[in-house]
């Protein structure tokens, strides 16, 4: 079943876990150039969270990702820094072991790495994101977020499962 609704802006992320961490991305385009986060991108019309998350790890790393479960349901509500309400965003966060193999800066990439936490700059919520531990259900996490230039602060976090972060 889809999850793509056009009147919300949906995106789906991969939390892809090594032996010894994360895969990070550093983003070589709008928003947040320079910044290392969680690969992922738009679901497209029609498609399915977990789909548009192979998808774009494909796209984005060169590693091809198989099975994979949702780990979490983030809402986003971003503000700027007058505490002005620009917009929301609906995240799917799919976890993935990690297939192996070498990393590419693929699409709108500008590099690729495995570690244990992310790189600085990094993207706030990708970083707490990555360390949320898989559970019986999704975590299903509200937050609020300052935006700043390309910067992105957490003003708030709350989830209604006991192990997010």
């Amino acid at each position: 079943m889809a999850h793509y609704n056009p009147e919300v802006l949906e995106i789906a992320l991969a939390v892809i876990r090594t032996t010894d961490g994360v895969v990070w991305i550093e983003r070589g385009h709008a928003p947040s150039i320079g910044y290392w986060a969680l690969p992922g991108g738009h679901i497209e019309a029609g498609e399915d969270p977990l789909t548009a998350a192979r998808r774009e790890t494909a796209e984005e790393t060169g590693l091809i990702v198989t099975a994979g479960t949702r780990l979490a349901v983030l809402r986003e509500a971003f503000f700027d820094t007058t505490e002005q309400h620009l917009y929301d965003v609906l995240v799917h966060v799919a976890l993935f072991d990690d297939p192996g193999g070498p990393l590419i800066a693929g699409d709108g990439v500008t590099a690729a790495v495995r570690a244990p936490h992310a790189p600085a700059p990094a993207l706030a919520p990708d970083a707490r994101l990555a360390t949320l531990a898989a559970g019986p259900q999704p975590h299903t996490i509200n937050a609020r977020i300052r935006v700043a230039g390309d910067a992105l602060m957490v003003l708030s976090w709350t989830a209604d499962t006991p192990n997010a972060q």
